[in-house]
Protein backbone atom coordinates (compact mmCIF):
# COMPACT_ATOMS: atom_id res chain seq x y z
CA UNK A 1 0.00 0.00 0.00
CA UNK A 2 1.38 3.58 -1.12
CA UNK A 3 -0.19 6.95 0.52
CA UNK A 4 0.72 9.74 -1.20
CA UNK A 5 -0.63 13.07 0.46
CA UNK A 6 -0.67 15.88 -1.71
CA UNK A 7 0.29 19.63 -0.64
CA UNK A 8 -3.81 20.71 0.71
CA UNK A 9 -3.52 17.58 2.65
CA UNK A 10 -0.17 18.16 4.22
CA UNK A 11 -1.10 21.54 5.18
CA UNK A 12 -4.68 20.77 6.51
CA UNK A 13 -3.01 18.02 8.81
CA UNK A 14 0.09 20.61 9.79
CA UNK A 15 -2.57 23.03 10.52
CA UNK A 16 -4.48 20.22 12.93
CA UNK A 17 -1.08 19.70 14.98
CA UNK A 18 -0.38 22.85 15.50
CA UNK A 19 -4.03 24.04 16.80
CA UNK A 20 -3.71 20.94 19.13
CA UNK A 21 -0.72 21.51 20.20
CA UNK A 22 -1.11 25.24 20.78
CA UNK A 23 -4.51 25.15 22.20
CA UNK A 24 -4.51 21.62 24.19
CA UNK A 25 -0.30 21.57 25.37
CA UNK A 26 0.75 23.28 28.51
CA UNK A 27 3.60 24.62 26.37
CA UNK A 28 5.59 28.19 27.11
CA UNK A 29 4.93 30.98 25.18
CA UNK A 30 7.92 30.86 23.49
CA UNK A 31 6.92 27.27 22.20
CA UNK A 32 3.98 28.76 20.95
CA UNK A 33 5.55 32.08 19.17
CA UNK A 34 8.17 28.85 17.72
CA UNK A 35 4.88 27.21 16.33
CA UNK A 36 3.28 30.03 15.01
CA UNK A 37 6.40 31.17 13.22
CA UNK A 38 7.00 27.61 11.98
CA UNK A 39 3.11 27.23 10.69
CA UNK A 40 4.03 30.52 9.24
CA UNK A 41 6.85 29.38 6.99
CA UNK A 42 4.48 26.60 5.38
CA UNK A 43 1.98 28.15 3.75
CA UNK A 44 0.20 26.65 0.58
CA UNK A 45 1.90 26.25 -2.27
CA UNK A 46 5.24 27.27 -0.57
CA UNK A 47 8.52 25.41 -0.83
CA UNK A 48 8.53 24.46 2.38
CA UNK A 49 5.51 22.69 2.68
CA UNK A 50 5.99 21.01 -0.54
CA UNK A 51 9.12 19.69 1.31
CA UNK A 52 7.20 18.64 4.22
CA UNK A 53 4.48 16.73 1.76
CA UNK A 54 7.71 14.83 0.71
CA UNK A 55 9.19 14.14 4.01
CA UNK A 56 5.45 13.38 5.61
CA UNK A 57 4.43 10.53 2.47
CA UNK A 58 8.21 8.87 3.23
CA UNK A 59 7.87 8.31 6.88
CA UNK A 60 3.62 7.31 6.47
CA UNK A 61 5.00 5.06 4.06
CA UNK A 62 7.90 3.86 5.51
CA UNK A 63 6.08 3.10 8.49
CA UNK A 64 2.95 1.29 6.86
CA UNK A 65 6.15 -0.98 4.92
CA UNK A 66 7.42 -1.81 8.05
CA UNK A 67 4.23 -2.99 10.04
CA UNK A 68 2.69 -4.98 6.60
CA UNK A 69 6.22 -6.86 6.02
CA UNK A 70 7.27 -9.56 8.44
CA UNK A 71 9.85 -12.28 7.85
CA UNK A 72 8.58 -16.01 7.02
CA UNK A 73 9.78 -19.41 6.67
CA UNK A 74 9.24 -20.85 3.78
CA UNK A 75 11.03 -24.16 2.66
CA UNK A 76 13.42 -24.12 4.93
CA UNK A 77 14.80 -20.79 4.70
CA UNK A 78 13.39 -17.18 6.04
CA UNK A 79 11.67 -14.70 3.67
CA UNK A 80 10.24 -11.36 3.64
CA UNK A 81 7.02 -10.87 2.98
CA UNK A 82 4.05 -8.52 2.47
CA UNK A 83 0.83 -9.29 4.65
Amino acid sequence: MIVLLEDAEAWSLMMLVSAVAIDNAEVSEEATEAIRLWRSEHQEESEELASLTDELNDALNAHIDQTLMRRVKHLGRYETKRT
